[in-house]
């Protein structure tokens, strides 16, 4: 591929003589015309239409404009895409040593065909280890049947292969093991991650829970750093309105007024802290239970003098 800098130097200068002329395609033998008109003088790959491009070409008065432009384009978009062959660039200047090492494969043929087989093999012989899939394409692939016919000449060699096959079956339970290994590995990473977050959740919960709210709307300036998203957690976790927006990765500004607005609605009694009114009742609750209320009547028995 990187030897074909002429090449293409050739189809760019070809694609300028017809746009210069086109109409050197359209008149003259057919038969012949490929000889001047056709890169190489290459014979026509379709010869038939020619014929019938040339029988019409009196009915299209713009057939001459149209091809000039055309070649034009084209031009322009052959050198644009061949710009790195260009004389002078680095592949034109490269010595032949230097493209061999530089060469590759244009495409992944050869992967995509190994991966095309062993997904077609396997779909057939569901069965197959790796090992043993890998072992067939390497016995065709080697040509294995002809050397095996030409120096495998007594039982011995046989008996050799035999016991080199015993000894690597085990590679693949090794192999299936090992995923299985790092299958159990993974999933307990993931556990000991999960319980760590969980105790570390369960730890800022307990924080939070004895972290007192900051009811004075004037000292929200004050927090600053980590006191400051914290505070947001702990309104947030005792259901203060309008934070949903906030969290601990917005702006400082945004959360203080934020905290602002809750400290303000909760003075003036639009939402109240979960659970602070709790406790609070009929005062006869707190009497015990071997105190009778005033309001209760006492018992006829209590009245009666007890008989001697």
């Amino acid at each position: 591929m990187l030897m074909l800098g002429p090449l293409h130097d050739n189809v760019r200068k070809h694609l300028e003589v017809l746009h210069r002329d086109p109409e050197q395609l359209l008149s003259g033998d057919v038969d012949t015309l490929h000889l001047i008109a056709v890169l190489y003088s290459q014979e026509w790959q379709r010869p038939d239409f020619i014929h019938v491009v040339h029988s019409m070409a009196p009915t299209l008065p713009h057939l001459s404009s149209l091809l000039r432009a055309f070649f034009s384009g084209a031009g322009k978009t052959w050198e644009h895409f061949t710009s790195e062959f260009a004389p002078g660039g680095l592949i034109d200047e490269a010595s032949l040593e230097e493209k061999e090492l530089a060469w590759m494969l244009p495409t992944n043929d050869i992967n995509e065909g190994a991966l095309g087989s062993f997904c077609v093999m396997m779909r057939r012989q569901p069965q197959l280890s790796l090992s043993v899939q890998n072992a067939q394409a390497m016995y065709f692939r080697n040509e294995t049947q002809a050397f095996m016919k030409q120096y495998f000449v007594g039982p011995e060699d046989l008996q050799f292969l035999r016991s080199m096959a015993w000894e690597s079956t085990g590679e693949d339970q090794k192999r299936e093991q090992e995923i299985i290994e790092h299958s159990h590995q993974r999933v307990a990473e993931k556990e000991a991650t999960r319980k760590k977050r969980q105790q570390k959740r369960q730890e800022k919960d307990l924080w939070l829970e004895a972290l007192e709210h900051v009811l004075d709307e004037t000292k929200v300036p004050g927090l600053k750093g980590e006191a400051l998203k914290d505070m947001l957690d702990k309104f947030k976790a005792v259901g203060a309105p309008d934070l949903g927006n906030v969290n601990r990765r917005s702006k400082v500004g945004a959360i203080r007024e934020a905290l602002i607005v809750a400290i303000e609605k909760y003075n003036n009694g639009t939402w109240r802290i979960a659970g602070e009114d709790e406790g609070e009742g009929d005062e006869s609750s707190d009497l015990g239970d071997d105190e009778p209320s005033a309001l209760e009547p006492i018992s006829d028995w209590e009245e009666t003098d007890t008989e001697d």
